[in-house]
């Protein structure tokens, strides 16, 4: 919205009138509304950012990869995609603990440099189909990604039943070539795209890769909204995919699964001849909340930062700073509203025990002078090689 009006200075308000929740665009070239004509401006303004109907998110499940370094993933719900699989990608998917496995109280996917069924490089896809399924909630991963030449990860949804293109497709979380993307595509192949460049602010090229960032995906039958860190960056309005599943039906109202993969090269990744290997992908956790309409939840506002909402009043909310400014590091949180108690106060990803409703909470992540942290080349050591996988199944 921002750009699409050449602006240098852009917040948002969200004001209540008469019971009613407006939303105005401030801006340095005018303000805009978003029921238009109550304040200087050209057209309507959807309401961005976190704000839902009346109830809040309560906590279901997630998976936070804690086990023993070098162990496999929980298998109950991660499987593998194996072999060659789209994109004219250049890495074979193994089954191997060396493309993926528990490291560090992270989900490691590792792609190396090594011969493997034909292919240069290995690497690892894990998917929960025919494990587990979702249907409309908040789901966020915390991750940490590798920007080199020909690095292409991603985590994305798919339908449980149906095969690509009709059952449509969203990439929560996709990265190529110095961008990072948010997309979301019908059953008719029509892609609804946001991509923005890891060379401008806040993000600041090759710093981005050296710091956990948090993507959320708020998932409701009216509507898509995918988040980096906090900030809204992709808004789907579901009806808009009506009509374009394999049976007429909207391909985004049905089951579906998660994948976490890192791809090299291929038909967007890019040239990795020139990368030093492996190329890693962390994840920290990936959490999942659903939404209650029926229960009075308490306000939990995050500035510089991720984990905004309305919360169920004692469970556990997760707070995460986003990317410091550059030449700037991490320097715990600051408390400015509510009375909460931070499990890390120094960590950028903490908890607290929910309030009960009353009073909003807001937190701010704080920043000082400093230079950001690189990737410490203390790994587990890497497990011996394992047998050969099966040859890719069929599809």
């Amino acid at each position: 919205e921002c750009a699409s009006r050449a602006v240098d200075v852009c917040t948002y308000w969200t004001l209540q009138l008469n019971g009613n929740k407006h939303c105005l665009l401030m801006t340095n070239k005018g303000a805009y509304s978003d029921t238009g004509g109550h304040v200087e401006g050209d057209r309507d303004l959807d309401c961005l950012g976190p704000d839902t109907p009346p109830g809040a998110w309560r906590f279901r499940w997630s998976d936070e990869f804690d086990a023993t370094d070098g162990s496999p993933l929980n298998s109950t719900v991660w499987g593998y995609e194996t072999g060659y699989v789209r994109n004219s990608e250049l890495q074979y998917y193994s089954t191997r603990l060396e493309n993926s496995r528990h490291d560090g109280g992270t989900c490691l996917m590792e792609a190396r440099r090594d011969w493997w069924e034909g292919k240069e490089y290995t690497s690892a896809s894990r998917t929960t189909r025919g494990k587990k399924t979702f249907l409309y909630g908040r789901f966020a991963i915390r991750a940490k990604i590798d920007v080199r030449p020909g690095s292409w990860p991603a985590w994305w949804l798919l339908p449980e039943d149906e095969t690509w293109p009709k059952g449509g497709e969203i990439d929560m979380m996709e990265y190529y070539q110095r961008k990072v993307l948010f997309n979301v595509m019908d059953g008719n192949e029509q892609w609804t795209s946001v991509e923005s460049s890891i060379d401008q602010s806040p993000y600041n090229g090759d710093e981005f890769s050296k710091y956990y960032h948090v993507w959320t995906f708020d998932w409701f039958s009216e509507r898509i909204m995918l988040y980096l860190d906090g900030v809204l960056m992709n808004d789907y309005h579901v009806d808009d995919a009506n009509g374009t599943g394999p049976n007429g039906e909207n391909p985004f109202r049905r089951k579906a699964y998660f994948l976490l993969n890192q791809a090299i090269g291929g038909a967007a990744g890019g040239d990795p001849s020139n990368t030093v290997f492996p190329v890693r992908f962390r994840v920290d956790w990936i959490r999942q909340w659903e939404w209650d309409p029926d229960v009075d939840g308490t306000t939990i506002t995050v500035t510089n930062g991720a984990g905004s909402g309305a919360y169920e009043p004692g469970t556990t909310a997760t707070i995460s700073a986003g990317q410091p400014p550059l030449g700037k590091v991490f320097d715990g949180w600051s408390i400015v509203s509510g009375t909460v108690s931070l499990s890390e106060p120094m960590a950028s990803s903490t908890s607290f025990i929910v309030p009960s409703p009353g009073s909003e909470v807001i937190v701010t992540a704080l920043y000082k002078e400093g230079t950001p942290p690189t990737e410490s080349p203390s790994f587990s050591p890497v497990p011996p090689p394992t047998p050969a996988p099966a040859p890719p199944s069929d599809g």
